[in-house]
């Protein structure tokens, strides 16, 4: 058989155009075995001209079906070699229906993914709705103290960073955008409750005392609650704004004791889990400030160790003042607040460092 006929004979029959008698000459032509190979050259020859995926998915399924059920006029009465054949061509549709398929799940996947919510995407939308953004930044070694409008702490730690609108803080809510770690002390305020954004990751809290950490958009992120209650959330929640104006705590519930870790690439908040000691890394996660007759230089040593903050007073005139307290989840402010009403003392925060004027005891 003349080659350059038999290639127009072929590329007729795979674009299904053959005739009986040109299917017939194609089938004494395959009886040399010799001739396979070059079949097959034509074969991959016309696929490469007539490629069998087409990016549209619902189109080229239509098609893949098509022919599976339809077949051409005079394949099915067949010979075994053209059933060989059209095995063949029909398991390379097959294999682009396969791949039409994967692409198709992939590309409905990541259309349905939430796209990422960073930190510096919530500040621009809160500054461009407030006008201004109050931010603090830890470019130290060691953690530092941040007492926020309302009285709460911040114990922001190195390499993290905090803001918030000082336009709308504490007026329905208080809210603060977090990157990095840092552990909170709310002052409580069933009115006003108080959010902590940290890329996905929304927590809700009405007072109480908790960590945030949360590295970088895309990042595992963790929330360890020491006291209190605390509601989680994800940006993407479809109930997030109903979450959020909710009087009380919708979402993930967390109790003292119990941490949750959040997936930043799947959108998946894990199991909550108990804490266990090993787990507490800072100073205020393990102190009880619980105090029976303890001197009150000790009592003030201890908040300075907490808080990483200085805590300035005059050894001498505290010497003989004792102090008794249980204290809990109180922020900074609120435990000087109780400690200098027991001492009859004063306090005021000057540069980073609080000052604290006492008297003396009898």
């Amino acid at each position: 058989m003349n080659t350059s006929l038999t290639k127009k004979i072929l590329f007729d029959y795979f674009d299904g155009r053959s005739t009986s008698i040109q299917r017939k000459m194609i089938e004494e032509w395959l009886e040399n075995p010799h001739n396979n190979e070059l079949y097959y050259h034509y074969l991959d020859e016309w696929e490469q001209q007539h490629p069998q995926y087409v990016f549209d998915a619902d189109r080229g399924l239509e098609k893949v079906y098509l022919n599976i059920n339809n077949p051409p006029a005079g394949l099915i009465e067949s010979s075994p070699v053209e059933k060989e054949i059209n095995f063949f061509h029909y398991s390379k549709w097959l294999a682009a229906a396969s791949v039409i398929l994967i692409a198709t799940f992939f590309g409905w996947f990541q259309l349905q993914k939430p796209s990422p919510v960073t930190y510096n995407k919530l500040v621009k939308t809160t500054k461009s709705q407030t006008g201004e953004i109050y931010e603090k930044v830890n470019t130290t070694s060691q953690p530092i103290l941040v007492n926020l409008p309302d009285k709460s702490s911040v114990i922001l730690q190195p390499n993290s960073k905090i803001c918030y609108s000082p336009k709308q803080y504490n007026k329905t809510k208080r809210e603060v955008i977090l990157a990095g770690e840092a552990f909170f002390e709310v002052k409580k305020n069933a009115d006003r409750p108080f959010f902590v954004y940290a890329n996905e990751l929304i927590t809700k809290v009405l007072g109480t005392s908790f960590s945030v950490t949360n590295r970088q958009a895309g990042s595992s992120m963790e929330v360890m609650v020491k006291t209190g209650r605390v509601a989680i959330f994800l940006q993407h929640d479809t109930d997030k704004n109903q979450k959020i104006t909710a009087h009380s705590l919708d979402g993930l519930i967390l109790n003292a004791n119990e941490k949750v870790k959040v997936n930043g690439n799947d959108f998946k908040i894990d199991k909550p889990t108990l804490i266990t000691p090993e787990q507490l890394r800072l100073p205020i996660q393990k102190l009880t400030f619980n105090f029976d007759e303890a001197p009150a230089s000790e009592v003030l040593a201890e908040l300075k160790k907490a808080y990483a903050i200085d805590i300035v007073f005059d050894q001498e005139k505290l010497a003989k003042c004792r102090l008794t307290a249980h204290l809990s989840d109180e922020p900074l402010l609120e435990k000087l607040e109780l400690i200098c009403s027991a001492l009859e003392a004063t306090y005021k925060e000057v540069d980073n460092k609080i000052i604290l004027n006492s008297k003396g005891c009898l």
